[in-house]
């Protein structure tokens, strides 16, 4: 039963029987036997929301201002029309397949309404616009609200897989593109590294969304997330005396710096970490673990636990302990050698091809610099004295992570802390 009423030929015959039925009531009421006469023997319907087609070359070609429905007046003897509503055998459409590209205004067509009815498309004609479709690849910007972040979090690095997507449209729109970006979504405080589906969107210059064929339309996008941090030198102080009137003659860490993190305010305050080694109960030079302490404010170190080489030498006939405190992971014994902290040293960018790249939101860059000689040649040492830069040459769209590179004045070594900078690179169309 169901097979025969979804058939077509069903529904037609029962069309045809309504119109017949309804054709000889009306006839039996205007005949002449029949004391009222009636003129309704002509109807008007409007058929909303009728689906357009578009005849064009549809593999080169682009048509734009073409609506996706038009509203239809039929009007005619009321069998037709009736008939007409529930068969639905018609077909509104433009013909722009002899059309040339540019704008154009046209009128609509339409078939598979009979003779007799009366037909009126709303609107009748419309302006299209016709140009050439074009395919181009553009690389995908991951775009992420840092808002999201919980306080003292930043994003390090976001990458998208595929990173870059194809774009199919109207010339004029592909043109206008500024902007490919895969737009995340997230919870709020997060605080670790993710990777999320992210919807691709293109806009213009003004961040208006463009209508237009983008493949993929979604990409992975990793996020990851960084607790605020910042490297200072480790100072080793000696602690205690050792056996047997042994003296001190030198102290050397595994690692000269340590990474702390923490708030940024609080980060900020903190030049060095010092670190206390107990040499009390050494009787020969030997190394001696050291279970690091956090500074106030500080949420975590790089490492809990520090490694450091005594020397002892019995033959100083000085009762005071000597040490040196070393830098760089290198040993020294010279008592007129050490190490200033150099705020505010500016750094450069380099060999940035200007006429393919721009940085995003251009700024100065700051960082501190410990540098290590000898008590002369640092005590007057300034900020102007330290060149510091970036070499940008081999830069790519997005976020480039670049070594500090630079140098200090004769006589010293130097470090800079953050040893790296971030530069965000869009690329100039």
């Amino acid at each position: 039963m169901d097979k025969l009423v979804d058939s077509p030929w069903f529904l037609r015959i029962t069309a045809l029987v309504l119109a017949l039925l309804m054709f000889f009531t009306v006839r039996s009421e205007t005949s002449p036997g029949n004391n009222t006469t009636t003129t309704s023997d002509r109807q008007t319907e409007v058929i909303h929301n009728v689906p357009v087609k578009v005849l064009y070359d549809d593999k080169n070609l682009i048509v734009t201002g073409v609506p996706q429905t038009v509203d239809v007046s039929v009007k005619g003897p009321l069998a037709l029309v009736l008939q007409t509503k529930a068969l639905k055998d018609y077909e509104v459409y433009l013909d722009l397949s002899k059309e040339t590209i540019g704008k154009h205004k046209v009128k609509f067509k339409y078939k598979g309404f009979s003779d007799k009815l009366q037909i009126q498309i709303e609107p009748s004609t419309i302006d299209v616009s016709i140009e050439e479709k074009v395919t181009r690849t553009f690389k995908v910007d991951p775009d992420f609200n840092q808002s999201q972040l919980a306080p003292d979090y930043f994003v390090k690095t976001m990458t998208a897989n595929p990173n870059e997507v194809t774009v199919t449209g109207a010339k004029s729109v592909v043109d206008s593109i500024a902007y490919v970006k895969a737009m995340l979504s997230g919870e709020s405080r997060v605080t670790e590294s993710f990777t999320k589906e992210a919807p691709v969107k293109v806009l213009d210059r003004d961040m208006n969304k463009l209508d237009i064929t983008i493949s993929p339309s979604t990409v992975q996008v990793k996020v990851d997330i960084g607790e605020y941090n910042k490297e200072v030198p480790i100072s080793l102080n000696v602690k205690g005396n050792p056996k047997d009137n042994l003296k001190v003659k030198s102290l050397k860490a595994d690692a000269s710096h340590i990474t702390l993190f923490g708030p940024k305010d609080e980060l900020e305050r903190i030049s060095s970490l010092p670190v206390d080694v107990d040499v009390s109960k050494l009787k020969k030079s030997d190394d001696v673990t050291v279970n690091l302490s956090k500074p106030s404010g500080v949420t975590k170190l790089s490492t809990n636990q520090l490694k450091v080489h005594v020397t002892l030498d019995d033959s100083l006939s000085s009762n005071k302990n000597v040490y040196d405190e070393t830098t760089n992971n290198q040993e020294t014994t010279s008592a007129t050698t050490s190490t200033a902290i150099v705020d505010n040293v500016k750094v450069s960018v380099k060999n940035l091809d200007k006429e393919q790249f721009a940085i995003d939101n251009e700024t100065s860059y700051y960082v501190s610099v410990f540098v290590t000689g000898d008590d002369q040649e640092i005590a007057n040492i300034t900020a102007s004295d330290i060149q510091l830069y970036v070499d940008a040459k081999d830069v790519k769209e997005g976020t480039n992570t670049l070594k500090i590179l630079g140098s200090s004045p004769t006589g010293t070594t130097w470090k800079a802390t953050p040893s790296s900078i971030k530069l965000k690179i869009s690329q100039l169309s």
